[in-house]
């Protein structure tokens, strides 16, 4: 009979940030006791901050994985065709395909964003809060460029692209505010929606 195997300080890491979000996601960031997500990992308070070294810190790491997978996905799908509106096509739809852990982190980074503002001088907290902003400005830098290229070729209508960015990627992550996956809406009816209007907003210029 084999022995059992401890989990490593990786998948503890990775247990603690699947119950925090599920934990902030049912009860709301502010009302989630550190101690609960402790207790349901199974290790005591002191030993939660081995992995993390406060509640926040837990929340803007959630966070940063939601902005890196967002970036990751839609620079893929940008970078796959030639045809510009096939590949905004294909990056709203990627936003769609995901998993309901995710819709929940998502939806933590949007209602919770405005912590991101909140400065902390030094430590670890400090140091995923920042990259965090980090890769939002990166993934607003992508849509302008790629947007604003896409017009000089005279693939899509001329206008300011940074607007446009702005509108696409709001419009993107804004439906995780209000999505529940078992709501009224699927995820591929919001797609075929958010395509469409998405399309729209770049051809009415």
């Amino acid at each position: 009979m084999k022995a059992a195997v401890a989990p490593s300080a990786r998948s503890k890491r990775d247990l603690i940030l699947r119950l925090a979000a599920e934990e902030f996601g049912r009860k709301g960031f502010d009302a989630t006791k550190w101690a609960t997500i402790a207790e349901s990992a199974g290790i005591g308070s002191t030993a939660l901050y081995h992995y993390f070294e406060s509640k926040t810190h837990c929340l803007f790491t959630l966070m940063l994985e939601a902005y890196e997978r967002w970036y990751d996905t839609w620079r893929e799908c940008l970078a796959e065709t030639d045809d510009p509106l096939a590949a905004i096509d294909a990056a709203v739809s990627a936003s769609f395909r995901v998993s309901e852990a995710e819709t929940v982190q998502a939806r933590l980074l949007i209602n919770e964003q405005g912590k991101l503002s909140t400065l902390k001088p030094t430590g670890r907290e400090q140091k995923v809060r920042a990259e965090a902003l980090r890769v939002s400005r990166r993934i607003e830098t992508m849509w302008v460029e790629y947007l604003g290229s896409a017009m000089a070729a005279g693939h899509i209508p001329a206008r300011d692209p940074r607007l446009l960015a702005h509108s696409i990627i709001g419009l993107l992550q804004s439906v995780w505010a209000w999505y529940r996956p078992s709501g009224r809406y699927g995820l591929a009816e919001l797609d075929a929606f958010y395509s469409a209007n998405v399309r729209a907003m770049i051809l009415a210029g």
